[in-house]
């Protein structure tokens, strides 16, 4: 049990800064762009936007009932740990995917950009509009049932 939790503190470590400075680290490619490194951006892009999705869908119902003076009842009156949980990893998966898809859909469209000196650092530039894309409709749902 401690070798997991060692694991698993270890890859939080390595993982969760990543994540969070996905956007930063993709910004800083693009001044030097790869193609090799672009394909690694474009499987690890999802995880990064999944992650976003969750802390933003999560954070935001947990600000308004702050706001609201009930942050002490929030998980309660959302169903308890039953209900929270799977619906966090629901928020999670549904960022996972929905940034897959915009990533191919934008990867199938850019196709049509004329080839050029630094199409791999247009590409790259834009990329992460696609990769992203899951936090708007995020925001809407959020700002409408919240």
């Amino acid at each position: 049990m401690l070798r997991w939790i060692k694991a698993m503190f270890l890859l939080n470590i390595i993982l969760v800064p990543t994540m969070i400075f996905f956007p930063a680290i993709c910004w800083l490619i693009a001044a030097r762009p790869d193609p090799d490194v672009a394909v690694v951006l474009f499987f690890f892009a999802p995880l990064s936007a999944g992650f976003y999705v969750l802390v933003y869908s999560q954070w935001s119902s947990a600000h308004a009932w702050n706001k609201m003076g009930r942050l002490r009842q929030w998980r309660e009156d959302h169903g308890g740990f039953a209900c929270t949980i799977p619906r966090a990893c629901g928020w999670l998966l549904y960022g996972i995917v929905g940034s897959f898809l915009c990533e191919v859909a934008f990867a199938a469209a850019f196709r049509f950009v004329p080839h050029c000196e630094s199409r791999l650092r247009l590409w790259l530039a834009f990329f992460l509009f696609a990769a992203y894309f899951p936090l708007v409709p995020t925001w809407l749902w959020r700002r409408r049932h919240v």
